[in-house]
């Protein structure tokens, strides 16, 4: 009992390793808090072990010790240094990768914190696309609380170390920003040219929507049409002597159309056909 209550009294008040020989088993995991009520637990199970062989004085006094090694655990951790803090901080990918238990405590956290701004039927946990963290409209309020969210008594962050403050917090943050960037990419409602109005996320549907795709086809009707209509503008350069001029336009589908009718044409009047280049080389048509 003795070799408990020293190291817990060691790492409460500023040794920080224990006794000579005690190596904590997780120092590397664990965080400074967690280290001493370790050692807490082991005092009071010790005492309850070994209450029937202890005068009741004795008992009596270690209990009111261990009572004052709770107390002033809390008081003793806000006085430590800020770089005593910061040495064993762990980010929240680490944590997840290595330390299941704090992990989850983070989880919870941000869990207590989402019910105490949100309101009881809200959780971090709800993963349904359909379901939002808060609703639509309230993003900004509740980001600000997180903002300024201050550990106080009472509060969800008050009774958890700064580390696993700052994470739950961001757990929250991420989920805030997963929420705004579906309801941008899948919710928010998207006009299509043929008249339709709805939510990107049925995008894909309505493309492949019989309505849409008769309106497509009606669509390119019309502007293979106008691109016909120009060819037959433009095909022909110029006529003279029985001689048409056909202009060498890009090849285009409207354009081949539009150059086979004039060839046609001049055939059937016995005119002959020439074609024009772009840098104005001529050469019979054969």
């Amino acid at each position: 009992m003795n070799e408990a209550v020293e190291n817990a009294a060691n790492i409460a008040f500023g040794d920080g390793g224990g006794s000579a020989g005690y190596v904590p088993a997780r120092a590397s995991v664990e965080t400074p808090d967690e280290m001493i009520q370790k050692e807490l637990d082991a005092m009071m199970e010790i005492l309850e072990e070994n209450q029937h062989m202890m005068p009741e004085g004795a008992y009596l006094r270690g209990m009111n010790a261990l009572g004052a090694l709770h107390k002033h655990k809390r008081t003793t951790l806000s006085q430590r240094r800020p770089g005593d803090v910061l040495r064993c901080w762990m980010t929240l990918d680490e944590i997840e990768e290595t330390n299941d238990g704090l992990y989850n405590e983070i989880m919870d956290v941000a869990d207590d914190i989402v019910v105490e701004l949100c309101g009881e039927e809200a959780s971090i946990y709800m993963h349904d696309d359909d379901v939002r963290l808060v609703d639509r409209g309230e993003e900004p309020e509740v980001f600000q609380l997180l903002v300024n969210y201050k550990p106080e008594p009472g509060n969800a962050g008050y009774e958890t170390s700064p580390m696993v403050l700052h994470h739950a917090i961001q757990v929250i943050m991420v989920r805030l920003f997963d929420d705004t960037y579906h309801e941008l990419e899948v919710v928010r409602p998207v006009s299509c040219q043929c008249g339709w109005r709805g939510a990107q996320g049925n995008w894909d549907r309505h493309i492949s929507n019989g309505r849409h795709q008769r309106w497509v086809n009606i669509e390119r009707q019309i502007q293979f049409q106008r691109a016909l209509t120009a060819a037959r503008q433009q095909i022909v350069a110029r006529r003279a002597d029985g001689i048409v001029y056909i202009d060498e336009m890009h090849e285009t589908p409207a354009v081949k159309i539009a150059r086979e009718e004039v060839v046609t044409e001049a055939e059937a009047a016995g005119h002959r056909v020439v074609f024009v280049g772009a840098s104005g080389q001529l050469s019979w048509f054969t």
